[in-house]
């Protein structure tokens, strides 16, 4: 059993005092939000090459944010 094998195994425990790290399914808005914010990213550094507003980089962080948001709200319920 290779290093990290042994230390997702011990942060998977489950003793109830550390959250548990699995490696379940990642939502369709997580996903999104995820590539939303590199999108963002994206356009932020190369807005001097692709001469496109500020304003398009903003809208892509805010989607981000919110879809982001509306994921964890989802899955806290």
């Amino acid at each position: 059993m290779d290093r990290l094998t042994r230390i997702r195994h011990w942060i998977n425990r489950d003793n109830g005092r550390l959250f548990r790290v699995g490696n379940g399914p990642i939502s369709g808005p997580t996903a999104l939000g995820f590539l939303s914010l590199v999108a963002a990213l994206l356009m932020h550094f190369l807005h001097d090459a692709t001469g496109l507003p500020g304003a398009y980089a903003a809208a892509c962080l805010m989607t981000g944010g919110a879809l982001l948001a509306w994921a964890v709200w989802r899955n806290r319920r």
